[in-house]
């Protein structure tokens, strides 16, 4: 009610002036009552737009019925709007109105049945961690390399067994041969011959006792167990290569979220601030302040949508792609990171210890090149020994030679070839001593890495725990921020708290929830450290994280 709408004292002037001071009275009134619809209008206006920057930063989808009933943002999964609720009379709590009939029912039905097809649409075409790391494993150069190795390794292993294996050869031969004979102890003519000479030969050698190829077999079986093993640490580290990188998406997706909202609220404010200027119930500096934070807003949210193409591009080198193909495909998130890592945490850190030693592809890798430096050394050592070969031969010559002109021979003849090596200069000893340097070397490299695992595990581990607390601690302060954001609005309707103050509470909110997200995306990341590390595979690994999407 406004002071031109109030009873008038007796003492009012008399009538000469009355006329007059009514006058400017009524268009004080009219001047106030401007004024304060302005400023509820612009608290209304701060106060959606709060609502909707919240809605962005949570991802949720506002609800349009309950907007056109009460002209303020109503969400489906929040209940009552608390902003309306507070500039509602007492007892009266704004809620969506239901639309009315019938056919707005079936519409809204309609509505209902389009938004969940698309939601299921949405969900088939998003890209999870799965499937980014099985489009990386087919096209990384890395493991592509390591595949490589392993297929030549098994190939090895075939030439060195096939050194153990009898072996067939055969030979022919056909000429044309002209000898002269010339007798030197009688008084002979000399004679000329001219005759064809052929030979053929078929020859089967079975190796007996071969102790260097025998040894040269074992040594390659175990270096295709090394390889093995060097294929599965780099999934394993291309694992970790492309779940840094998908957080990293998710990150840069939130922060420029988190930034076109910060841009489109303080574009609302800063118009809401002009026109209050204009009508009389603002201030400039009001408008100042709401064009410089919107000036700022615009600046990171530019920042904001550098990273994203820069992890885009990331990404997309990994598995294969495009960044303008990552932007058309979304990524799903993580929405049980907690569970996962508190089902980690309950295992003690000793036994992720224990059973990264025996279970760590690298680890295993070394393991299998000390056992293969120890045949190696065997190996060398076996060339003292002598070898025995078993010779089966059948042989057809004719006019071979000057002795046998116009004579066929047909041989069969079977052995036993023994060899047995006197001396070699000294060679073979100094081939024993530089395996058994082999051997000391890979032997030290074995226990580096065990150490280092240690404290790979034991870091990641406590990371675990850490950026866990820091999660929950985050949850908390996102409460408060909540609270103090709704606190806030209700002030401003007060006249307590002013545009300002809200805006600063919506900020500092926003911050929260980035900072959170951040910390979740820490956490995946040094769960994947522990995982991959100690986890019995890439299959357990790759397991757990579909159980916790």
């Amino acid at each position: 009610m406004t002071y031109a709408q109030t009873q008038q004292p007796p003492s009012w002037p008399p009538a000469p002036t009355s006329r007059r001071y009514g006058k400017r009275q009524a268009q004080s009134a009219k001047v106030k009552a401007e004024i304060m619809r302005t400023k509820m209008a612009l608290a209304w206006a701060v106060a959606a737009m709060g609502w909707i920057g919240l809605a962005h930063a949570d991802g949720a989808v506002e609800a349009a019925a309950g907007a056109q009933h009460t002209n303020l943002p109503v969400t489906r999964d929040r209940g009552p709007n608390p902003v309306a609720n507070a500039m509602a009379p007492s007892g009266n709590v704004v809620t969506a109105a239901p639309p009315n009939g019938h056919k707005a029912q079936n519409n809204a039905k309609a509505k209902g049945d389009e938004d969940r097809h698309a939601r299921a649409a949405a969900v088939a075409s998003t890209l999870d961690l799965v499937t980014a790391f099985a489009r990386a494993v087919a096209s990384d150069p890395n493991v592509a390399i390591a595949r490589a190795r392993l297929e030549a390794d098994r190939a090895g292993v075939d030439i060195a067994r096939a050194r153990l294996l009898p072996s067939v050869s055969a030979s022919a031969s056909l000429g044309r041969s002209r000898t002269e004979t010339d007798y030197l102890s009688a008084p002979r003519p000399s004679t000329t011959n001219d005759y064809h000479s052929r030979n053929a030969a078929l020859q089967l050698r079975q190796p007996l006792y071969r102790p260097v190829d025998w040894r040269a077999l074992t040594k390659a079986e175990r270096q295709v167990l090394a390889s093995e093993a060097q294929l599965t640490a780099a999934q394993a580290d291309l694992l970790k290569r492309v779940a840094r990188a998908y957080v990293r998406v998710l990150s840069a997706e939130a922060q420029r979220k988190t930034a076109d909202s910060e841009v489109t609220r303080y574009e609302a404010v800063l118009a809401q601030a002009e026109r209050a200027l204009k009508a009389g119930a603002g201030t400039r500096t009001d408008v100042e302040d709401a064009r410089a934070r919107l000036d700022l807003a615009i600046a990171a949210q530019v920042k904001a949508q550098g990273e994203l193409a820069r992890a885009r591009e990331a990404l997309a080198a990994l598995i294969g792609s495009t960044a303008e193909a990552l932007a058309s495909q979304p990524l799903a998130p993580f929405a049980d990171v907690a569970r996962l890592a508190e089902e980690l945490l309950a295992t003690p850190l000793a036994d992720w210890q224990e059973a990264a030693l025996a279970r760590n592809p690298e680890i295993a890798a070394l393991a299998a090149q000390i056992d293969a430096a120890r045949l190696e050394v065997e190996r060398q050592r076996a060339q003292h020994l002598p070898t025995v070969d078993v010779l089966a031969q059948q042989r057809h010559s004719r006019s071979d030679s000057e002795t046998t002109i116009g004579t066929q021979y047909h041989t069969t003849s079977v052995a036993v070839q023994v060899s047995v090596p006197l001396y070699a200069g000294g060679g073979i000893d100094a081939s024993v001593r530089a395996a058994t340097a082999a051997v000391a070397e890979a032997e030290a490299r074995l226990e580096a890495k065990r150490r280092e695992l240690r404290q790979t595990v034991a870091d990641a581990y406590q990371n675990v725990r850490f950026t866990l607390a820091q999660w929950q601690a985050l949850a908390q302060a996102e409460r408060s921020a909540h609270a103090a954001v709704e606190g806030s609005k209700k002030g401003l309707l007060a006249g307590t708290r002013n545009v300002v103050d809200v805006l600063n509470a919506e900020q500092e909110l926003a911050r929260v929830k980035a900072q959170r997200l951040d910390t979740a995306h820490q956490l995946l990341v040094a769960a994947l450290d522990v995982l991959t590390a100690a986890d019995g595979g890439l299959e357990a690994v790759l397991a757990r994280l579909g159980d916790h999407r």
